[in-house]
């Protein structure tokens, strides 16, 4: 419970942000949001000069220090101090802030294990609502490349391996949500294209699985001049053999 009354303090990276308590949204200036995601992107308490370097990169040591206190007050005057851990030396979130980056990394962490019970069907909703959004999409800060990208393929990674688990479970359903989320993210990558297509031939969803393939094979020439690998006709030639073979029994 956060001691300053403002109740649970929640804050949203995915897909941008917003800090809220329960009673309002807060309202952060840039700065200041800047501030907080660098707080939340960090796994463990920032030392303020590195953190006012990050900042006021191309503004002098004292300067920047000047303007992190600043940023500092009117930070714990917009959240009633409710947000952070000040230290003379560092600053992190307060303990009981609820951060959603952080809540889908451990989802990530949790799908990757082995197993089962790794991700149950019935929570598959809350797993591709949570791993679909990329994070702060619309800032290009350069300190914030890095955990963007980092971000990008660890929810690309996760979709496509719980893809393939329910693949193995024949719920198609469950796979192309998987998939198409994961192509939606990295439209080029081969792996979830591949998955999606298996499984609608595992279903007889012929025509699905040959427009599928058509549309990724037509959008990587578009995009890169090239074709893809053998994986996926190769798994079109097997399945049409094998409607040949049952046909020619009859």
């Amino acid at each position: 419970m956060n001691p300053t009354g403002l109740g649970i303090v929640h804050i949203s990276l995915l897909p941008g942000f917003v800090c809220r308590t329960d009673q309002r949204v807060a309202d952060l200036s840039d700065i200041q949001q800047r501030l907080v995601a660098a707080l939340v992107l960090s796994d463990r308490p920032l030392r303020r000069g590195d953190l006012a370097a990050r900042l006021w990169p191309d503004a002098p040591p004292a300067r920047a220090g000047a303007r992190l206190r600043q940023t500092l007050w009117r930070l714990n005057q917009a959240t009633a101090g409710g947000l952070l851990q000040a230290s003379h030396t560092t600053i992190t979130l307060a303990d009981h802030v609820e951060v959603d980056y952080r809540a889908a990394a451990g989802l990530i962490s949790t799908a990757s294990g082995a197993g089962e019970a790794a991700v149950s069907y019935d929570r598959l909703p809350h797993t591709w609502s949570v791993l679909r959004h990329p994070l702060l999409y619309d800032w290009d800060d350069e300190w914030l490349v890095p955990f963007q990208e980092k971000w990008k393929l660890q929810r690309v990674q996760t979709l496509e391996l719980l893809a393939e688990r329910f693949l193995q479970r024949r719920q198609h359903s469950a796979v192309l949500e998987l998939a198409d989320a994961a192509t939606q993210a990295d439209p080029l990558r081969e792996g979830p294209r591949r998955i999606a297509v298996q499984s609608c031939l595992h279903v007889g969803e012929v025509a699905d699985a040959h427009r599928r393939y058509r549309r990724y094979r037509e959008l990587l020439f578009s995009e890169l001049g090239v074709a893809p690998s053998g994986a996926i006709p190769q798994l079109l030639k097997q399945d049409r053999d094998r409607q040949l073979a049952l046909t020619a029994e009859y």
